[in-house]
């Protein structure tokens, strides 16, 4: 639980490090318009390094103000295409058995739209009293287009148990299997865009999920199957790094 809140603490001080070489506007007399980086604007010059990259002189004259271009800021929010989600979260809470703050590791992929939208499937490997594979689909949505952009979420899919130590006993018809279930997480948090293509997400969410044990037995003339449900309910703490 330390680790995972000493790493959010560091990750909200990346986007301050990562705003050197803002781009700017140079707004000349006549009304036209140069953007780039601005290197240097002395002895009477500016120095303009543009996107290509190159740099090029403008004479202080000609120009009657310099803007700064705040959309530079906005462009992993607005643009479309692929993402790469990798997901490290705690789930804290109690069941039964007493068990506590449990990891959870995801790896999704999808595409996001320019409203905002993002639609993909994932995966993972999180241990809940037995190890599990979860497979899901997600639903994100980014209701603003900014530096600090909060979001939505919505994850529903299923965990298969990756359990190994299943008891077979044919000599007393006896059987036992471990299996996964349902699972739905929601939640909300927000995305800090530290560089162009890459983004920070900190979220706190519901998480809950459901596992089941099978007991088959066949002993003599009587024969049974007992099904153990365990319903898992979660706060989850998550920290993400979003890949465009």
């Amino acid at each position: 639980m330390r680790i995972i809140v000493s790493v959010i603490l560091i990750t909200l001080a990346i986007p301050a490090l990562s705003q050197k070489g803002v781009e700017q506007t140079l707004v000349l007399n006549n009304g036209s318009r140069i953007s780039g980086i601005i290197v240097n604007d002395t002895s009477g010059n500016y120095l303009l390094k543009l996107s290509a990259p190159q740099v090029i002189s403008v004479p202080g004259s000609w120009v009657s103000s310099v803007e700064t271009i705040g959309k530079k800021q906005h462009r992993y929010s607005q643009g479309s295409g692929y993402y790469l989600r990798f997901g490290l979260s705690m789930l804290l809470g109690k069941s039964e058995e007493n068990e506590s703050n449990m990891l959870s590791i995801s790896l999704s992929n999808g595409y996001k739209f320019r409203n905002g939208l993002m639609v993909g499937i994932g995966s993972g490997i999180e241990e809940m009293t037995m190890p599990l594979l979860p497979v899901y689909s997600e639903v994100l949505y980014h209701p603003f287009s900014s530096h600090v952009s909060p979001f939505v979420y919505l994850k529903s899919g299923y965990a298969f148990s990756l359990q190994g130590d299943e008891e077979n006993n044919y000599w007393y018809g006896y059987s036992r299997e471990s299996r996964g279930g349902f699972l739905l997480n929601t939640g909300a948090g927000i995305l800090l865009q530290t560089w162009d293509k890459v983004g920070i997400n900190i979220a706190l969410g519901y998480r809950f999920q459901q596992v089941s044990v099978n007991e088959d037995s066949n002993w003599s003339s009587s024969s049974y199957v007992t099904e153990y449900v365990t319903r898992f309910n979660r706060i989850e703490l998550q920290l993400g790094f979003v890949f465009r």
